[in-house]
């Protein structure tokens, strides 16, 4: 007699598994690159108030290095959010005060150069990133 061998193809449930494993990983993803950023913006100055009561900053950061903590309404904005499409997954990573943008791509009108904070910590991390968003979802 011959032996009969089965094999059933659950693709369905795999693929629920999988993008499930992605998602968890792409919110990972997003805490990891979060906090570099929150950690890049973590370096203090010497402060002073003005007549008016306001924090001044005594020793800003240059162009080219990420902005000096101040009061950490920037560093405390950043956060992270994943958007799923049917075939993709995008990490999304950004600061929401008004001068975020300003102070990560500079401002000519007002003569402030570009200090990233953004752009680096997603280069220090992009290698990483990859890493861990398909971990366990693919050998």
């Amino acid at each position: 007699m011959a032996s009969k061998v089965t094999v059933k193809w659950e693709g369905d449930e795999l693929v629920q598994r999988a993008s499930r494993k992605i998602d968890l990983n792409a919110e990972r993803v997003g805490a990891m690159i979060s906090g570099d950023v929150v950690r890049s913006l973590s370096k203090g100055q010497p402060v002073t108030r003005d007549e008016k009561g306001r924090l001044r900053g005594l020793k800003p950061s240059k162009p080219g290095q990420p902005p000096r903590l101040l009061h950490g309404l920037l560093r405390n904005s950043v956060d992270h959010r994943v958007d799923r499409g049917r075939l993709d997954v995008e990490v999304v990573i950004g600061a929401y005060t008004p001068y975020a943008k300003a102070l990560e791509f500079g401002n000519p009108k007002r003569k402030l150069g570009e200090r990233p904070y953004l752009r680096p910590a997603l280069d220090r991390n992009k290698e990483k990133a990859k890493t861990m968003l398909f971990k366990g979802v693919v050998s």
